[in-house]
């Protein structure tokens, strides 16, 4: 696998508004990053794509992170470079656009040349963050390839073959990652309580939306495209079916959102599957009061 990040040494990023994780050694660009590890011996870079609004999914993550116990021990062993996927600048976008991330959050791990060595999309806790440190600074990714957070197990596509850029990572919820925690399905009339008069704050892969749910099953919505390259405002129509599955229909300057599907909810995040396939890539989404 070649250097991921070849077009992106001569980058300089500006300091960072957004911070996502306290107390660890940051650097404001990844072409930073990679100098400092390269005179650090043993250090690698991790770039960590997160929200700094809209996802609770990134809170957790966060809050494991910067605990203590684990931070004490990822510290010493990584300069952190942050990438705020709801509000990017431009030279984040482009690292965004060639690493191809859409979700958070997003741990990317690179050794000192800029090679991906391992990622992880979420956190289910403490020990699970010690693993992934273990893995990645004990370089247990050279001796077993196809560990479990190594690239080549996590990019098919390029086992045995040099490449430009890397895969796609698919970082997308399925919602075998929801039903394997605490977790209630939403139905009928808790449904529409939840939803009447509130707004609810949603991604899908091209677009962070926000939806209006009015009297008369009216639907007010607003967005703006991930890449930035977009916005868009309009109106539809929302309701709840007889076996409590939540409706929408909106098609407006390059949304399409015709759909009809279950409602979980997980600790402090809510999510849409189109069917009960635990394979499924589920949509996530905040209700609040706008």
């Amino acid at each position: 696998m070649r250097l991921l990040f070849a077009l992106l040494l001569l980058a300089a990023l500006p300091a960072r508004a957004y911070v996502f994780l306290e107390g660890y050694e940051q650097a404001p660009s990844v072409a930073a990053a990679l100098e400092r590890a390269r005179a650090q011996p043993g250090k690698h870079v991790l770039l960590y794509f997160g929200m700094s609004q809209f996802s609770p999914p990134c809170k957790e993550a966060r809050a494991i992170l910067n605990s203590a116990a684990v931070r004490e021990k990822w510290r010493p062993n990584y300069i952190v470079v942050n990438i705020d996927l709801y509000a990017p600048t431009k030279e984040e976008r482009e690292v965004i656009e060639q690493v191809r991330v859409s979700w958070a959050p997003v741990l990317v791990f690179l050794d000192a040349s800029g090679k991906r060595v391992a990622y992880t999309r979420q956190l289910r806790g403490e020990k699970e963050a010690l693993e992934i440190n273990e893995f990645v600074s004990q370089r247990q990714y050279a001796l077993s390839p196809l560990g479990k957070y190594s690239a080549q197990n996590l990019d098919p596509g390029l086992v045995g073959r040099a490449a430009a850029a890397p895969a796609r990572i698919d970082d997308r919820p399925r919602l075998k990652d929801v039903t394997s925690r605490p977790h209630e399905r939403v139905t009928g009339a808790e449904l529409r309580k939840l939803l009447l008069d509130r707004r609810m704050r949603k991604e899908n892969q091209d677009w962070f939306l926000v939806l209006d749910f009015r009297e008369r099953n009216l639907l007010e919505a607003s967005g703006s495209r991930k890449n930035g390259r977009g916005e868009m405002r309009g109106a539809g129509k929302w309701y709840v079916t007889k076996k409590g599955k939540l409706c929408l229909e909106l098609r407006t300057r390059g949304v399409e959102e015709f759909w009809c599907r279950h409602v979980f909810r997980a600790g402090g995040t809510y999510y849409l599957s189109k069917d009960l396939r635990p394979d499924r890539v589920v949509y996530r989404f905040v209700p609040d009061s706008g």
